[in-house]
């Protein structure tokens, strides 16, 4: 289903809101933003942010969205190397932000955990992240693969975020060489045995 295409004033709104959120998490933290101070930062009565976002929780998580990791890397189809380095290389390209965002990350995390609509928000954005994995393992290496690729896709997050999280505590140890040898493995091991799926 297509969404109906926002008109102007509402896009120049909700950028504003976005933005207005944005400003006052930097400033204020999380925990520390009212919708009450969203609409006079923005300049909108509080029933604007209601006519954009359905909750308080979504427009938190638009105004925090630039502020997250995002891991682009394609598929390589039918090349196991290929496809791990070309991740090792997103993944550790990532490392910079993550090194400048590392006290943000932690705030986001521990207030997600007290939020049920941001959990609510988070739960939806991986299952969409997901399922836009899934669809590239199967695009790339579909009939070949030994499990579904769902599955895969799932194992691959994990990978990332087990990365992440691993940098922060001994980050000589994730290189890209380290990275791209275990989704190579990954990636060979969920290929059938005898495939030409995997790559040479």
């Amino acid at each position: 289903m297509v969404k109906p295409q926002l008109s102007p004033k509402r896009q120049r709104t909700r950028a504003a809101l976005i933005e207005a959120t944005a400003f006052l998490v930097a400033e204020r933290g999380l925990a520390g933003v009212s919708l009450d101070d969203i609409a006079a930062r923005a300049g909108v009565t509080k029933g604007a942010i209601y006519s954009n976002f359905r909750s308080k929780a979504a427009l938190l998580w638009e105004a925090v969205d630039r502020r997250r990791l995002h891991l682009k890397a394609a598929i390589v189809p039918g090349d196991a190397r290929a496809t791990a380095q070309t991740v090792a290389r997103a993944l550790m390209a990532q490392v910079p932000q993550a090194k400048r965002e590392a006290g943000f990350y932690a705030e986001l995390r521990a207030y997600i955990r007290t939020d049920p609509q941001m959990r609510a928000q988070q739960a939806a954005q991986q299952t969409a992240q997901l399922d836009d994995i899934a669809r590239q393992i199967e695009a790339g290496f579909g009939e070949n693969l030994a499990l579904p690729p769902r599955t895969l896709a799932l194992a691959v997050q994990a990978l990332l975020l087990g990365f992440m999280e691993q940098w922060e505590r001994t980050p000589s140890e994730v290189t890209e060489e380290v990275v791209a040898a275990a989704f190579e493995a990954l990636t060979r091991g969920a290929a059938r045995m005898g495939s030409g799926a995997a790559g040479a």
